[in-house]
């Protein structure tokens, strides 16, 4: 059966745009509404799986389309677009559990990522059999069934260009659901104005392929010091990443903090919490926060180990950002 999608957005030419991106050569069913009226009427005559809304519209906002939308199916996935990011702080997005910001003007290849993210990340993963090649690529896939859409080539370890997909992650078994995703903040100012490109940021989820492809790799978690997401992948759809984030940051902080009372003059950057169910990482680098949760399977060594070389390979991609902008 065919996702559904609806768009909601005031700006005819807005609806336009966005169901041509999302429904050139895709496996969606694509409907536009105007207000956030119409779009409940939708709904309730026939649930989508993924709602694609403005925030700014007249009469019902956005943000108070998708609590009505998540008090008729908290599963829907919710994608929010809007030219004033500020709109929609951390707290309230954590309170809605909306999957997804994105900042207008936004590229159809950004905006179909994101739904694909949603909606069939399945087509963007390699097979849990493939594991990464001596020279950092992945092996060949088999050739998909007929009836699937082709597979991606896989990505080499250079930063591509912003318009290719991000890197593929390990396939989920049925009963996980579709876990992954993603926020990208592209361009917008994060700790003291710094700001990443999609190349930056798509080298950054390269650096974590090793880790997410691990079975039992739970969740990994990139955001800046002050608690806003860049990306991330988890294997449960039900995880509050920007709480998560919000909460992450506040620990490193008061980590930090009590350090510094302590009398330490360099202050250490990565903590680990050891449980019987689950292992959390969390590693400061380039005033970025790295968090990764893991399950009783994953060795505790080989967790640590990965996480200090995709830091240096995120230190090595915000360091070559930062030439380019001097």
């Amino acid at each position: 059966m065919l996702k559904r999608i609806l768009i909601v957005d005031d700006d005819p030419n807005i609806r336009r745009i966005v169901a041509m991106a999302l429904t050139d050569d895709s496996p969606y069913e694509v409907h536009a509404v105007s207000s956030g009226e119409a779009a409940l009427l939708a709904i309730a005559r026939q649930p989508v799986d993924l709602l694609f809304t403005d925030i700014r519209m007249p009469g019902m906002s956005g943000l108070e389309l998708v609590q009505h939308v998540r008090e008729l199916d908290p599963k829907t996935a919710v994608i929010v677009f809007t030219v004033s990011p500020e709109d929609l702080t951390p707290e309230r997005a954590a309170e809605l559990q909306i999957d997804c910001l994105l900042e207008k003007p936004i590229s159809p290849e950004r905006m179909r990522l994101a739904v694909d993210l949603l909606l069939d990340p399945i087509k963007l993963l390699p097979r849990p059999s493939q594991r990464l090649a001596p020279d950092g690529t992945l092996p060949p896939a088999p050739m998909p069934h007929p009836a699937a859409p082709p597979q991606p080539p896989a990505p080499k370890m250079s930063p591509p260009s912003s318009t290719r997909p991000v890197p593929p992650l390990p396939k989920q078994s049925d009963d996980q659901g579709a876990p992954v995703t993603l926020q990208l903040p592209t361009g917008r100012p994060s700790w003291r104005g710094r700001t990443y490109s999609s190349a930056q940021i798509h080298a950054m989820r390269l650096a974590l392929k090793e880790i997410v492809m691990e079975p039992d790799v739970q969740c990994v978690l990139l955001a800046d010091i002050s608690g806003i997401v860049l990306t991330h992948w988890s294997r449960r759809r039900d995880i509050n990443v920007t709480a998560v984030a919000a909460l992450a940051a506040g620990n490193t902080q008061a980590l930090a903090e009590i350090g510094r009372n302590l009398g330490q003059r360099q202050l250490g950057h990565l903590v680990i919490h050891e449980g019987p169910e689950q292992s959390i990482i969390m590693v400061t680098v380039a005033k970025l926060l790295l968090l990764i949760a893991i399950g009783p399977t994953v060795s505790l060594g080989w967790a640590r180990l990965a996480t200090l070389r995709a830091c240096d390979e995120i230190l090595h991609v915000v360091r070559d950002g930062s030439d380019k902008e001097h």
